[in-house]
């Protein structure tokens, strides 16, 4: 029915197998698998980008490390989101196996594998990326800077200009954490984002799966109207008496 067709959740057309001989191919879940797979793939590669330019490089003024930082934390959200998505449609279909009867147990388990082995994949790399190794590396970069920053004279000449000198690496510097405080409040706000989002929907997802359910209520007692509006009627017929009188 239209009711029916208007409540369908983004996990339940995930989950959707075109009837007939139809091929994985045409399966929407195997569609944002190989896209998943696709961002997997490029995110392993930024990441080993990532540790080689940390491990062997400057990052405190290196460009590229901060360049492959944020590229690599959009990446991990963007994957995240997806990797929700296959994990609601493979619990939905979970939970309700009357209703995903053409997927069969051995290729649920297939996708709820799949699912496992991309969570723990980027977790991986969430945790290579802050990992005790990475962050004592950074630290010490950025301590080396400072140390540069502070017995780089720059050619003062007098005690004053070399005062300024120290004045202007410090304001240099503050500028410098401030941006760097910065970016991790947008990272800070952009996962808050992301949580607002998963929660918004699961909200809506819950709220299509309860209007579905009511459409079936409402369906429901329809038919037990008629039933008992047809009950009524022949109840009424055999209590008729032959006068045309009702025994009431």
């Amino acid at each position: 029915s239209g009711s029916d067709h208007d409540s369908d959740t983004e996990q339940s057309s995930l989950m959707s197998r075109s009837k007939g001989n139809a091929g994985a191919s045409e399966d929407p879940f195997y569609a944002v698998k190989d896209t998943v797979q696709n961002y997997m793939e490029r995110i392993n590669v930024k990441y080993e980008r990532f540790r080689d330019v940390v491990l062997n490089t400057n990052t405190a003024i290196n460009t590229e490390f901060k360049d492959l930082r944020k590229g690599l934390v959009k990446d991990i959200r963007t994957i995240d989101r997806q990797i929700k998505d296959l994990k609601g449609a493979v619990d939905m279909a979970d939970r309700n196996r009357d209703k995903f009867q053409h997927i069969s147990d051995s290729e649920l388990a297939q996708r709820k594998q799949f699912v496992d082995s991309m969570v723990k994949e980027i977790n991986g790399v969430k945790a290579g990326m802050e990992s005790p190794e990475i962050r004592r590396k950074l630290e010490d970069d950025e301590n080396k800077n400072k140390k540069v920053m502070g017995d780089n004279s720059m050619g003062a000449m007098t005690n004053i200009e070399r005062d300024n000198t120290r004045f202007v690496q410090g304001q240099q510097q503050m500028t410098q954490e401030m941006i760097g405080q910065q970016d991790v409040a947008l990272d800070s706000l952009g996962n808050a984002v992301d949580r607002l989002e998963g929660m918004g929907r699961t909200i809506n997802t819950e709220l299509r799966e309860q209007n579905r359910l009511l459409d079936e209520l409402d369906g429901d007692i329809d038919d037990a109207g008629e039933k008992m509006n047809f009950v009524m009627g022949k109840l009424s017929k055999l209590l008729k008496t032959k006068d045309g009188c009702q025994i009431w």
